[in-house]
């Protein structure tokens, strides 16, 4: 009976590094069923507030305001008037909040915003002596209010989309004060003018905000990437495969999930993703559902590229640990005298590689899986030839927890990975048959 404890001592922990490093990359990402799938709750959109509104303040902090003119009765007779030149600095906002509306999309809402701005007015008696006067104008606007619809979509690369939809604005107060001009002006400010100027402005304010949205928001997920590289081997796709799903009190967005070869980015893995439960509990920011499909393309994807074939040499082992686990037969003479007697105080090299891909499978929060492979014993002959001793076949099985933690305002999600059972045989041998068993200490 073969023991193993020597050679798995340290190798039990490289194939663990390996397993994990899967399982890693798989949780570290993101058709008809979905690889994952995210459900974000209205407190999710308060975090997306606080980077999403000052994007947009910016993006008003310089309205456009067209001229405004006319002509209008006044003490000294009918004028023509024109307010021009009208510029605004930085709109201020007091309040926003965003919150799920209809069946496809939110409501973004500013409230209690300022606004200060100056122009240019003058104005012409329109008959004789044709009197007129220019000067310049401060002008003070309060109590702003900006409500926007906007639906979130996709487009045919997998891409999330916005698109702004309808627009309410409205501005509820303004101080002007006049430099140059008569008492009168201020009459016809608060009259005519103001009404029209809260009008243009608050226009502006919606023709500029959905602007925003429509080309610079789509601009910046446009240039957000569908695939990542994860190394040399592998992609992850989490591109969209629906449109977002709205409900009173979350969004739900469905990505593709799947792992594929860099070499063949576009060829699917023989697997299928299964349809996700209903989605019943929303009482925190921010939902993630990882599948077996996207573990399991990972697992297919890693053992089509030999990823995980490794060649161990006698200069690999640990300097600490060589007097101890030396790569040679020496080593062996107790648990094996054949192989000692074959090839006696000679250097081994051991080739770890899988048979078949891992295969993962989810219940409740855990994970339960198993990776098969082999060892192969290889001899470093005198004459400086390499002969196979024997091959033993063996499965891994493991269990994992995937949780979810943040570091330096980064969510991230972890997982531990823990050793269940080792199933082990023979496969093959040139140095006569012999039991194998496994004893982990």
């Amino acid at each position: 009976m073969l023991k193993l404890p020597i050679m798995l001592s340290w190798m039990m922990p490289l194939m663990a590094f390996e397993l994990f490093s899967l399982l890693t990359v798989g949780a570290l990402v993101t058709a008809v069923a979905p690889g994952f799938r995210t459900a974000f709750t209205e407190k999710g959109f308060d975090y997306a507030r606080s980077i999403g509104i000052p994007i947009l303040e910016e993006e008003l902090s310089d309205m456009k305001i067209p001229d405004i003119s006319g002509s209008t009765s006044s003490p000294i007779g009918k004028i023509d008037y024109s307010v021009s030149n009208i510029k605004g600095g930085k709109l201020k906002i007091g309040h926003s909040s965003i919150s799920l509306s209809s069946s496809s999309g939110l409501d973004i809402s500013v409230s209690d915003g300022s606004l200060a701005l100056t122009a240019d007015w003058k104005y012409r008696m329109k008959s004789w002596p044709h009197v007129q006067d220019h000067g310049s104008v401060d002008i003070s606007a309060s109590s702003v209010s900006l409500k926007f619809t906007v639906e979130l979509g996709k487009d045919s690369t997998g891409h999330a989309t916005v698109s702004a939809g309808s627009c309410k604005g409205d501005v509820g107060h303004m101080d002007v004060h006049f430099h140059g001009g008569a008492s009168w002006l201020y009459n016809l400010f608060s009259g005519t003018i103001e009404s029209s100027l809260k009008g243009t402005l608050a226009k502006q304010g919606c023709d500029q905000g959905k602007d925003a949205i429509n080309k610079q928001a789509n601009k910046a997920l446009e240039s957000l990437p569908v695939t990542v590289n994860l190394d040399k081997s592998a992609l992850i796709n989490y591109a969209l495969v629906d449109t977002p799903k709205f409900t009173d009190t979350f969004v739900e967005t469905q990505h593709k999930g799947e792992f594929f070869l860099r070499a063949a980015p576009t060829a699917e893995a023989p697997l299928a993703p299964r349809d996700l439960p209903p989605i019943s509990k929303v009482d925190n920011m921010v939902y993630l559902w990882l599948t077996e499909y996207m573990a399991n393309t990972a697992g297919y994807v890693y053992f089509k590229s030999n990823s995980l074939h490794r060649l161990i040499t006698p200069d690999m082992i640990p300097k600490a640990d060589r007097d101890k686990y030396a790569l040679n037969t020496t080593t062996f003479k107790q648990y094996l005298p054949q192989l000692y007697n074959k090839y006696p105080n000679m250097s081994m090299t051991l080739l770890l590689n899988n048979s078949a891909p891992m295969n993962i499978s989810l219940t409740g929060g855990a994970v339960f899986g198993s990776v098969p492979g082999s060892i192969g014993v290889n001899v470093l002959t005198g004459n400086k030839t390499t002969e196979d001793a024997f091959v033993i076949g063996i499965r891994v099985h493991f269990n994992a927890t995937i949780g979810v933690t943040t570091n330096n305002s980064k969510v991230l999600l972890v997982g531990k990975a823990y050793y269940i059972s080792t199933d082990i045989e023979l496969l093959s041998s040139n140095i006569g048959t012999f039991s194998v068993s496994l004893r982990v200490a």
